[in-house]
């Protein structure tokens, strides 16, 4: 699919949910929770997966405190697995909560904002495309977007600092 929301472009109005520290389940729209803020928004095609446990969000989770200091307000981790399975792998890979990891489960937003791919390959059927995207008071500011899921080069950790 082709990325359809570009820099200059308003993120679409859409609900994540996540669960709190005592296993409610809650959910905002994408005004509530990132109005009047500078997020960075990681997408990865699923929770647990290699690429992204292993390699893609360990980067912001050791780089959040240099991040959060350097004028980002939020770190927004984004998988289309269900808010359950995105609690468990916060809990793995962030037990001290530097970042949020919001479930897109029903792929809305990832949809509107044209980034999600078919991974047959890989079992996980239709996913986020790995992307990092900058938005300041709900307007993209930069988005990079990965041409392979396998790869974490323009989404780095890294390449927020340079936007910083």
């Amino acid at each position: 699919m082709d990325q359809s929301i570009l820099p200059g472009d308003q993120l679409p109005d859409t609900r994540f949910g996540w669960l709190t520290a005592d296993g409610e389940l809650k959910s905002a729209t994408t005004r509530e929770l990132f109005m009047r803020k500078r997020v960075i928004v990681v997408g990865v095609p699923g929770a647990f997966t290699p690429v992204c446990s292993r390699t893609h969000i360990p980067q912001f989770v050791s780089e959040a405190p240099t991040l959060l200091r350097s004028g980002f307000d939020r770190i927004v981790v984004m998988a289309r697995n269900d808010p359950w399975a995105m609690e468990a792998w916060a809990n793995v890979l962030d037990p001290e909560r530097r970042l949020s990891f919001l479930s897109d489960g029903n792929l809305t937003f990832g949809r509107k904002i044209g980034l999600t791919m078919q991974a047959p390959e890989y079992f996980l059927g239709e996913c986020l495309q790995r992307f990092v995207l900058i938005a300041n008071d709900l307007v993209v500011e930069r988005i990079n977007v990965e041409r392979s899921p396998e790869e974490v080069t323009s989404t780095a950790a890294q390449a927020c600092q340079l936007a910083a």
